[in-house]
């Protein structure tokens, strides 16, 4: 089926669940990260997390396939090189050393910026996305609602400044390397390029980590090793093939609404945390979001599609 022809329908039942599971598994991944965090130095952790990562995504893409998983050609290799820069390296070695100072709270805010950008970058350079009246007013009531729950916690809003601004541009890392990576339409199957993007990116994360962490500080307790497993397997491994293959699917303004729904649980899991009553406005809250990604998934978000190289990432 050529890829624009399903652009017209509201996304898929299946396609939806799977963008719910996702924002529930990074969003679970900020406790692990804080977790994480007392055990390693960031940018190492985020090393060694995409050097499992990689090797188990490898591993299973040369299960499946009997010929070789190496990228095939200049287009191939530009997708595998944008996504470990952007999406592996940039996005996650701010984020880290960011979270490391940030209130949860806040950074749940920053972090729902992440389908504002995209919708911006998208605009710029995709012809085939586009979002509608109802699509922008989506985006609009989910960022509300991240607010709106981020306002139970007032703590969570005290602002240091460079820690903030690392977040935010991990956020326009991420948002950035998604619409690259769409544009090149590289057709690479899903389990190879996660594995090959963790690898390189893993390479560049060492080397950050020899240059401005001096090695690193790695403690293997229970705790850290925890947190590792987690980040790695669940969160980049699971996660990231979920992610790129619906981000061949349903484009990538629809698909980074998952950061509205991972900030959401990420604060509501702060919440908990802290063994707090659920409040009328937390309910509010939530009905906002799930309000957004109702616009968000319907069929005004247009995509112009051609046939041919769009086509998603075999799973």
């Amino acid at each position: 089926m050529p890829e624009g022809s399903a652009s017209a329908r509201s996304v898929r039942g299946a396609d939806l669940g799977l963008l719910l599971f996702l924002g529930i598994l990074w969003g679970t991944a900020f406790v692990f990260i804080t977790i994480g965090l007392q055990s390693f130095s960031p940018v190492l952790l985020v090393a060694l997390r995409f050097d499992i990562t990689g090797l188990v995504m490898l591993g299973i893409a040369a299960a499946r396939h009997k010929g070789s998983i190496l990228p095939r050609g200049r287009i191939q290799w530009t997708a595998v090189a944008i996504a470990a820069v952007f999406n592996v390296t940039g996005y996650h070695a701010l984020l880290f050393v960011g979270q490391e100072h940030t209130a949860a709270g806040l950074a749940a805010i920053i972090v729902g910026m992440n389908p504002v950008l995209t919708t911006v970058f998208s605009r710029a350079l995709l012809k085939d996305e586009r979002v509608g009246a109802g699509g922008i007013l989506g985006l609009a009531l989910g960022l509300a609602g991240i607010v709106l729950i981020v306002a139970l916690n007032p703590g969570g809003l005290d602002v240091s400044g460079v820690s903030e601004l690392l977040i935010a541009g991990a956020i326009v890392s991420w948002s950035l390397g998604s619409v690259l990576v769409r544009r090149t339409r590289h057709g690479m199957d899903v389990f190879a390029f996660v594995g090959w993007q963790s690898l390189a990116g893993a390479g560049i994360l060492h080397s950050l980590s020899l240059a401005l962490e001096r090695g690193g500080r790695a403690v293997f307790d229970p705790g850290g090793i925890a947190s590792l497993l987690y980040l790695a397997l669940a969160s980049s491994a699971l996660g990231f093939a979920i992610y790129f293959t619906l981000l061949g699917r349903i484009g990538p303004i629809r698909l980074n609404f998952v950061s509205q729904i991972a900030a959401a649980v990420a604060a509501v899991g702060g919440l908990l945390a802290l063994q707090e009553p659920v409040e009328l406005r937390a309910i509010g809250a939530f009905a906002l979001i799930a309000a957004g990604l109702v616009l968000v998934t319907r069929p005004d978000l247009r995509r112009r599609g051609t046939s041919g190289p769009g086509r998603a990432p075999r799973a």
